[in-house]
């Protein structure tokens, strides 16, 4: 995990920089009309997937089908399945992909799609790019792929830190970042929840490891789902990585560029343990996915695109994701389960909490430690309010950096050889045990106000009930610590060790006296609506 002293370090010399006009160089413009629009494909019943999930869903008219997909395997491989049934459409967008193992043969699978004639299109957040994003650009020069990056800053082959300069001089694009996570396959099926595309998320041997949450969808709402995706796609704001990247590679580079990441794929070693070995073949797995689905109405929320030279662009089957969730913890009656990777309440949810409590609804928070937190500045927000959660009568769990649900998916020699440290990502909430919310949202100030953000939201007691199991799993002892209010009003963490009931008083456990110091470091910062 890196350190965070050394990243609020460098935020604070990038600022100084920025101020003194140090190694200012054009920022991209944000927004272009040389490009061209698409749209989803028009008829998904004409592939053999559409055809398929299409006589599934007949069989639970206005419902959509939803498969939990609770673990990193499972949802890589429901990726690549379905990448590789592909026969006319791909559409792929994220906030986030590495050019890690799981970038990599991820994008393999579409590139692969590609060649078979398959049309793909990618949209990316420019912030998290890497600088030189040089994969990106060879990806996207197939002929059968596009790629855009969302809100552009560059130019590239620039240091990380030159161009977080060039990052700060438009606040335009640090404060509205596209926070989406999508997936969508012949216009008939759709992956939408926490996962970015990186080895972190699907749960790769590694220093660091993401416990997240996604939902496999078909049925009706995944029409919506298509409307989203081109709503971005043909924004202002997605530039296609031609206009960004210089120079653009040539064919030559990306056939070596092709031949390359098809051998890394054949390569079993980049691939989770056993995963490589384990081929899923589509009938089998569409016959068990038919026995798998949990149905129930449902609707997709997505914010829309912010407005450019104020002209909203916006579209009407969509729902802004912190409005709806807010509408729906006001109709909650009896409990509300939330687990969030970063828990940081403005005023008005303070208001709800307090309006909850009145009802008598039983909440349950679920968040990140201090030890397994990857943002201490996002941690820092959620501990200057810790104490006034738990006044409002929340119940408030947070994740252990050695969960022992996580730890058991790993060798003992993976986990001492990479020390690793388990992270909370799923963006999750289950009101009065049949409304689910599956997403990108976390709850916190950028997801309510600054990013947009995605997610489905389901009527279905049969997926509540799953759900809620993976949350309970997730805040039992062993993996999460309760956190109490002691009678001389400090804070204690509760768990259990060896059958044993623990109590960790007055400092966050198993965090390193580093991590401390930059955590009390920051509460000095007044401003946390950034986070």
């Amino acid at each position: 995990m890196p350190s965070l002293t050394r990243c609020a370090a460098r935020r604070w010399l990038v600022g100084c920089l920025f101020c003194l006009g140090v190694g200012c160089g054009p920022t991209i413009e944000s927004h272009t009309q040389n490009k061209k629009f698409s749209t989803a494909i028009e008829n998904p019943g004409s592939t053999r997937l559409g055809r398929r999930l299409a006589a599934i869903a007949e069989t639970h008219p206005g419902e959509s089908g939803f498969l939990l997909l609770d673990r990193g395997r499972d949802a890589l491989s429901w990726r690549l399945i379905l990448a590789d049934a592909a026969e006319q459409t791909i559409d792929a967008q994220y906030f986030l992909w590495k050019n890690d193992q799981a970038g990599k043969v991820f994008m393999q699978r579409l590139l692969a799609a590609a060649e078979r004639g398959v049309r793909v299109r990618v949209v990316l957040d420019d912030s998290m790019t890497e600088p030189d994003p040089q994969y990106l650009a060879e990806f996207g020069l197939h002929p059968n792929i596009e790629l855009r990056l969302y809100k552009p800053f560059g130019p590239k082959r620039k240091s990380t830190a030159l161009r977080w300069i060039d990052y700060a001089k438009d606040l335009r694009l640090l404060n509205q970042r596209m926070h989406n996570k999508l997936f969508v396959v012949d216009g008939s099926v759709a992956i939408v929840g926490g996962r970015n595309i990186g080895n972190e998320y699907f749960e790769y041997p590694g220093p660091f490891v993401f416990r997240c949450r996604d939902l496999l969808a078909v049925g009706p709402v995944v029409a919506d789902t298509n409307s989203a995706f081109d709503l971005y796609w043909n924004s202002d704001w997605a530039v296609p990585i031609e206009q960004v990247v210089e120079p653009v590679p040539s064919r030559q580079q990306d056939e070596t560029f092709w031949e390359q990441l098809n051998e890394f794929a054949q390569d079993s070693a980049n691939y989770p343990a056993g995963f490589f070995d384990d081929p899923r073949e589509f009938a089998s797995e569409m016959e068990k996915l038919e026995t798998e689905l949990l149905w129930g109405k449902a609707k997709l929320l997505v914010d829309a695109v912010p407005t450019i030279d104020g002209q909203p662009q916006s579209h009407a089957v969509l729902h802004r994701t912190s409005v709806a969730l807010g509408n729906m913890m006001e109709k909650t009656q009896h409990e509300v389960q939330v687990e969030t990777a970063y828990l940081i309440l403005l005023e008005e949810g303070f208001e709800a909490l307090k309006r909850a409590k009145a009802r008598g609804v039983k909440v349950i928070l679920a968040t990140n430690s201090l030890a397994s937190n990857n943002h201490v500045t996002s941690f820092v927000g959620y501990r200057k309010q810790r104490k006034k959660l738990l006044a409002t009568g929340a119940e408030l769990f947070e994740m252990r950096p050695d969960a022992a649900s996580e730890r058991a998916l790993f060798t003992p020699q993976q986990l001492s050889e990479y020390k690793t440290v388990f992270g909370l990502h799923s963006k999750t909430a289950v009101f009065d045990k049949k409304i689910v919310f599956v997403g990108s949202f976390n709850l916190d100030p950028r997801s309510v106000n600054l990013n947009s953000e995605m997610g489905f939201l389901i009527e279905s007691p049969a997926l509540a009930h799953a759900v809620l199991a993976s949350i309970q799993q997730d805040i039992s002892a062993g993996n999460s610590w309760q956190v109490v209010l002691r009678p001389d009003g400090k804070v204690a963490w509760i768990t259990s060790q060896n059958g044993e009931v623990i109590t960790e008083p007055k400092t966050d456990p198993m965090a390193s006296l580093k991590r401390r110091a930059a955590a009390d470091l920051l509460m000095g910062v007044p401003d946390d609506s950034q986070l």
